[in-house]
């Protein structure tokens, strides 16, 4: 497994509010990437501590009190959760932030991944790329609940407006899923600062035409700058 990770202000944004860490605990690789979210206070303390909460609780976890992997990525969550909330009271602030975050499962073959909020996780495989995480989005639960046809979404008025996120509430909901793992895979952790700036076919042949981890991160971010780079970009590329 090879992994690179990389994160961008951008163009236009004064800050870097996106967050990322990794850590490795008895065979098993585990990633985060967070994104703080725009107009809330802290945004970038709210990822960073969201981040190192996760995998500190992850590395300091006895892994074999868990029934599984999912248990522990998405307690892990809840531990990071309750530090941001925390933190949030104590300054009387809001503070937010969406989480993605993946375990590579080299025992069993498997990915486990569990989110919250906006930011994505795409696998890429055989010439194919798929979007394996769902938005928390308010543009998506119009959608589904019929009020917001798909061809409105993109000119919605409250396009980037999330409904979870880690650090609002005392409690969080977390999706999670486990999948098959498969030889050459390409797995893609990102935040809206890469999806809102280029397109799925982009990311794709970006990718196609890249074998090494760092040329994959780096040209994506690359691309997404070029297309106007109006938010921070953090893109974690894995390869199988």
């Amino acid at each position: 497994m090879k992994f690179s990770s990389i994160s961008n202000i951008g163009k236009l944004r004064e800050t870097n509010e996106d967050s990322y860490s990794n850590v490795s605990i008895k065979g098993y690789d585990f990633f985060i990437v967070a994104d703080g979210m725009g107009g809330h206070s802290d945004g970038e303390l709210a990822s960073s501590l969201a981040s190192k909460s996760f995998t500190d609780f992850i590395e300091n976890c006895d892994i074999e009190t868990y029934k599984s992997i999912l248990d522990l990525q998405e307690e892990a969550l809840f531990y990071a959760n309750t530090k941001v909330y925390e933190l949030a009271s104590k300054k009387q602030e809001k503070m937010g932030t969406t989480a993605v975050c993946l375990c590579v499962d080299y025992k069993n073959k498997k990915y486990h991944i569990s989110h919250i909020g906006d930011s994505r996780l795409y696998l890429y495989r055989a010439g194919n790329i798929s979007q394996l995480t769902r938005d928390h989005s308010l543009v998506n639960e119009l959608i589904e609940s019929g009020a917001l046809k798909e061809d409105e979404a993109e000119n919605f008025i409250n396009k980037s407006a999330i409904t979870r996120a880690i650090g609002i509430g005392e409690k969080i909901k977390i999706d999670s899923k486990t999948i098959d793992m498969e030889n050459d895979d390409i797995i893609l952790i990102v935040t809206d600062g890469l999806t809102n700036e280029i397109s799925l076919d982009d990311i794709k042949n970006i990718i196609s035409e890249n074998k090494d981890v760092y040329d994959i991160s780096s040209k994506l971010i690359e691309a997404a700058n070029l297309s106007g780079g109006r938010d921070n970009i953090t893109v974690t590329t894995v390869k199988i």
